[in-house]
């Protein structure tokens, strides 16, 4: 490893020659208040060495700068205005391999951090994550078989995804989990199950990505039994979006195991989505799907605070082209999905008449379904449709097109979302992704935990901390060592303190 100082240089020789001792003693207070730029320290890693290592020697406002090579490591960023630079030399690019047994690529819960050109592939849970912090710049990343999620921030404020490309993910290969002032830009996700979901988060743009040979291309839902309780405020506008129709290969039971292959966008229960501007392709089953909670298998949990319909939605100029049309790999992709919802003992997804979808429903560009209010389509006519006889006609100055980023103000992102009590803010960060109190997600329910720990603290934080898989049909958790006890202890007594009351205790 070797050290390079950024140094910000000025003179107080003048003002110390001085008599004049108010001047000197300010030049000193000065001197304190710039020294963390002053000093900010670049650290260089090479193959061989240890970038975590590098992480824990630094400090608030310094750089790691990482050369080509592979390394096997986990990597807990838990610093603010913290930059992990990888450097591309001769088209070689650093390397975090998880060999299939390390969970986690690289998690942040420092505001300010700025993650960047670094290949990272074969984790068994996440890429990169960050956990309630704010101000988060993830790009020219390549994110790769990495379990659940690929890129995938939760409960931040100010949070810009550029530039990445993810594959082979499980479940999201870009997951916003319930975070404000979100940019999803010029990046590609194929092989996916969902290649962007946007999961009850507010002030969202996913803009000029390319989405193609996932189950389901872009998706925005707000599900119930979580912290935050509605996708609103969400623009889907300038995306190549073609030939979503992959087998959906997420871990049985799993709530994304109910995506059928085949959508271009899906939005469930969201609030004021904006689809302009996207060219749509060759997605079986529908170009565009707009429905209430009950459009997935299981989907429906009681949450007072959830109002299931969709509403205020908005389909403008897009380009439709072949979609609602099925080829041969289609139609096995599509029995694939059946048998493993009629396997699982869910019931299969509402169709927008009322019935079932059953094994072979036609397809179209536009399929909707539920009880929403105030949704529209520009030009209905030239569409292929079903289920939006109450949309209305949207107007021709409804575009978007003035709306050029989401991100807020920076102060905004400074602190931790919902820190007002330490267990609440860690499962909104770090569990809530997984778990809701009645609904399955991607691991059991908070009642299902309740019920087997009662009060066993202990038990939680030791289970937390060394995993194990323990029933069939769900992932192996990931360990959560990391937290530390203090984290650890905090949200174990608020998971089993709990109350459901329809879902409220899980936090408003």
């Amino acid at each position: 490893m070797s050290f390079k100082k950024k140094f910000l240089f000025f003179s107080v020789s003048k003002i110390v020659h001085q008599k004049n001792p108010f001047q000197f003693s300010f030049a000193i207070l000065l001197f304190f208040f710039l020294s963390s730029q002053i000093f900010s320290r670049t650290l260089e890693v090479h193959e061989g060495e240890s970038i975590q290592k590098a992480i824990d020697s630094l400090e608030k406002g310094d750089t790691v700068k990482v050369y080509p090579g592979v390394y096997n490591e986990f990597l807990f960023v838990d610093k603010t205005h913290f930059t992990l630079s990888g450097v591309i030399v001769n088209g070689k690019w650093p390397v975090l391999d998880g060999v299939g047994k390390l969970n986690d690529g690289v998690i942040g819960s420092g505001a300010n951090f700025l993650i960047e050109n670094f290949h990272i592939k074969n984790y068994k849970a996440n890429g990169v994550m960050t956990q309630g912090a704010g101000n988060i710049i993830m790009r020219k990343l390549i994110v790769e078989n990495t379990g659940i999620y690929g890129i995938y921030p939760t409960m931040g404020t100010n949070v810009v995804v550029e530039d990445t490309v993810s594959l082979g993910i499980a479940d999201a290969a870009i997951y916003i989990g319930m975070c404000h002032n979100v940019d999803v830009r010029r990046n590609e996700v194929y092989g996916s199950v969902i290649g962007i979901e946007i999961e009850n988060s507010t002030n969202v743009l996913i803009e000029g990505n390319t989405v193609y040979d996932n189950s389901a291309g872009i998706v925005a839902f707000a599900l119930p039994g979580l912290p935050l309780k509605k996708v609103e405020n969400v623009i889907i506008r300038k995306n190549f979006i073609f030939d979503n129709n992959h087998r959906n290969f997420a871990e049985p039971g799993a709530l994304v195991a109910g995506v059928p292959p085949g959508i271009g966008i899906g939005v469930m229960a969201g609030d004021e989505v904006t689809i302009e501007g996207n060219i749509i392709r060759r997605n079986s089953f529908a170009g565009i799907g707009i429905g209430d909670n009950n459009l997935l298998p299981n989907s429906k949990s009681p949450d007072p605070d959830v109002e299931p319909n969709p509403d205020r939605n908005k389909v403008l100029e897009n380009v439709f082209i072949d979609n609602g049309k099925r080829k041969w790999n289609d139609i096995i992709s599509w029995l694939f999905y059946v048998i493993r919802i009629i396997f699982s003992g869910n019931p299969i997804p509402e169709s927008p008449n009322g019935g079932k979808v059953g094994i072979f429903p036609e397809g179209y560009d536009v399929v909707a379904s539920g009880k929403g209010k105030d949704n529209c389509l520009i030009s209905p006519d030239s569409v292929t449709k079903i289920g939006t006889s109450s949309y209305g006609i949207c107007k021709p100055t409804d575009t978007t097109e003035k709306i050029k980023t989401m991100i807020g103000d920076p102060k905004l992102g400074e602190s931790k979302s919902d820190a007002r009590e330490l267990g609440k803010q860690v499962f909104g960060a770090v569990c809530s992704g997984c778990h809701s109190m009645t609904l399955r997600t991607v691991g059991p329910p908070i009642k299902e935990i309740q019920e087997k720990y009662k009060k066993d603290v202990y038990g939680v934080v030791s289970f937390a901390s060394m995993p194990k898989k323990v029933r069939e049909g769900f992932i192996e958790m990931p360990s959560q060592k990391y937290l530390g006890n203090e984290k650890l202890t905090a949200v174990a007594n608020y998971i089993l303190n709990l109350k459901d009351e329809g879902a409220k205790g899980v936090a408003k």
